[in-house]
């Protein structure tokens, strides 16, 4: 009676042992003004720590401008290439102005989740050349996809580690060249969601595609004006009559909530 008693002593400290670990994870959400406006105002970080006062876990959310000085304001998959695969950040290793341009390695060394996005420039998509260059910070679907690759199976150097990208973020309708460039974005936020992941045969279970353009652009290709399909939804503009490609306080009220419920999931899918 006494062994059985020690037996299930020692099964339910083990169990516990295994929530624990399931229930404390570290976030970080790598993003400039778009994501500052939607994980901000949208009240992320308060509803996870809601969610650990409710549930007993212990989830940190992290929010982080990158990259930034000495890198230019620039995070598109070009940039993220260069950073994380090309090797930029190895420079300035050990300065004080590092974390700002950290390699993966470390960032992953700090994070357990780790969500990065484009600022909405990202979506200024222009034509294929018919030359694709990885090296390339030309915004085309070519280059984009050569980048995407590359990111994509440098994320399953770290296995225990979990992934999300946010897709592009839209332009105002507005912006010059923003209607026939949204076209092109669109089919690339296509592509992440429905081939990145699959074109090879292979599963990548820790990368997760938040589908931000879905949330925030006019899907209708049917609009009528002054809405523009693939543009950022009038009802989400600052400004009608400006072509400031920030959301507003709606979207942020809006698509918040549901970033947060994204991150759960993937925290409890760990």
């Amino acid at each position: 009676m006494k062994r059985n008693l020690i037996l299930i002593i020692l099964f339910l400290l083990c169990c516990g042992g295994m929530v624990k670990g399931q229930d404390d994870a570290s976030v970080v959400f790598l993003h400039h003004s778009t994501g500052g406006i939607i994980s901000g105002k949208g009240h992320v970080a308060d509803s996870i720590q809601a969610y650990n006062i409710r549930n007993g876990t212990d989830y940190l959310y992290v929010d982080k401008a990158y990259p930034n000085k000495p890198y230019g304001w620039a995070n598109y998959a070009y940039d993220y290439w260069n950073l994380w695969i090309n090797g930029y950040g190895k420079q300035y290793k050990g300065q004080e102005n590092y974390p700002n341009v950290a390699s993966l390695e470390d960032i992953c060394k700090d994070y357990d989740v780790i969500i990065f996005k484009h600022c909405y420039p990202g979506a200024d998509i222009l034509e294929d050349t018919g030359h694709p260059d990885i090296t390339s910070d030309r915004k085309s679907l070519e280059n984009y996809k050569l980048q995407f690759r590359t990111l994509r199976d440098k994320f399953q150097e770290f296995p225990d580690k979990d992934f999300v990208v946010w897709t592009l973020v839209p332009r105002h309708r507005l912006v010059p060249d923003a209607p026939e460039n949204a076209q092109r974005a669109k089919k690339f936020v296509d592509w992440v969601k429905n081939e990145w992941l699959t074109e090879n045969g292979k599963t990548y279970d820790n990368i997760h595609v938040f589908d931000y353009f879905s949330l925030a652009a006019e899907l209708d290709k049917n609009v009528k004006a002054p809405r523009v399909p693939y543009c950022l939804k009038y009802d989400y503009e600052i400004d009608h009559n400006d072509d400031n490609s920030h959301p507003n306080e709606l979207a942020a009220q809006e698509i918040g909530p549901q970033f947060y419920e994204f991150i759960i999931d993937v925290l409890k899918s760990r």
